[in-house]
């Protein structure tokens, strides 16, 4: 796919009932944007850009095979949050708690805008009609991060997403993401560059996750049984990201 050619959406899903914890990052018609709002459908699709089909979604949420059980263990999950993941950008575990909340307001996000794309779906996807993938922005992030990025200081805590943004940021990350899966967008790199939002941020990373996949360049991780979360393209790593994905990949025998 050409991304100039093709329309794309990132959702953060959030799961507040009361306060606008939904991000929503778009690119459509050489045009970009970001917005802020609830989890309703109602008041996320007038944010949307009208008679808009996607050609790929990428939802930040848990999303696992239609039936699966609550207290399913994701291995893409155990494989990002072993080692030295653990402490830089690892997924909280979707079967139970927060992460249990966050993985079914995953798929009522799923369910609201499965009619926005008609695209086929992807092999690592757990959709088999929609063109819908996972997207986990803190695992996005930190995978791009050298390690001595780590080491300068210490992460506050909760603070960790924008902490690891404002580095890509920094080291021009985010630029040469673009570069390597070819997509000529000054305007999206400023308005990524300079959002202060958390939401929007978030979405912004959703939205190149649907770009990564879109050119068939994003690095999967998981199985057919349990889903997959999307990431960037390997060559863009940090040594240390491969290193631990490798040993995970052994010690739990993938």
């Amino acid at each position: 796919m050409d991304l100039k050619d093709i329309n794309l959406l990132g959702i953060d899903v959030g799961f507040s009932k009361s306060r606008p914890t939904t991000g929503i990052a778009w690119s459509t018609d050489g045009t970009f944007g970001a917005a802020k709002t609830h989890t309703d459908w109602e008041r996320r699709r007038v944010q949307l850009p009208p008679s808009t089909n996607f050609s790929v979604i990428a939802i930040d949420g848990p999303l696992v095979p239609e039936g699966s059980p609550d207290q399913l263990v994701r291995t893409c999950e155990q494989l990002l949050a072993r080692g030295t993941f653990q402490k830089r950008c690892k997924p909280g575990s979707s079967h139970f708690g927060t992460g249990l909340q966050l993985k079914r307001a995953a798929r009522e996000t799923a369910k609201q805008i499965m009619h926005l794309t008609s695209a086929p779906a992807f092999a690592n996807a757990v959709f088999r009609d929609v063109a819908i993938v996972e997207a986990f922005p803190n695992a996005f992030l930190g995978v791009l991060l050298p390690d001595q990025t780590f080491a300068i200081s210490q992460i506050v805590r909760g603070k960790k997403f924008d902490w690891m943004y404002e580095h890509a940021v920094k080291s021009d990350r985010f630029g040469e993401l673009l570069d390597v899966i070819g997509w000529d967008a000054p305007d999206l790199l400023k308005r990524i560059e300079t959002e202060r939002d958390h939401e929007k941020r978030a979405a912004y990373i959703c939205l190149l996750t649907a770009a990564c996949a879109g050119v068939g360049k994003a690095e999967v991780v998981g199985d057919v049984s349990t889903g997959w979360i999307w990431l960037p393209p390997a060559d863009l790593w940090a040594d240390w990201a491969g290193e631990a994905l490798a040993r995970n990949l052994r010690s739990i025998g993938v």
